[in-house]
């Protein structure tokens, strides 16, 4: 896996051709118009309400429990892509 940086997005026949750059050079990615592009952004508890999707990640503790460090929540009838 690579980061990568967004130069530019272009609308072509085939879909969004995104432009990324990253350490040792440059690559250009088809994205097809079907495919869900999403924002990580933050969220409040307000936003966890019953019936949503959501990931999370975690790890146990000695007494049994989870503790949360990443958590994903729906939003807008976008569910979280992992």
């Amino acid at each position: 896996m690579t980061n990568a940086n967004v130069d530019t997005v272009v609308t072509a026949n085939n879909g969004r051709e995104l432009k990324l750059s990253y350490k040792g050079g440059t690559k250009v990615v088809t994205v097809p118009e079907s495919a869900t592009v999403v924002t990580i952004a933050p969220a409040t508890r307000a936003d966890l309400t019953a019936g949503k999707k959501v990931f999370v990640l975690t790890t146990p503790t000695k007494g049994g429990a989870f503790e949360a460090h990443v958590l994903l929540v729906e939003k807008e009838g976008v569910v979280p892509p992992i």
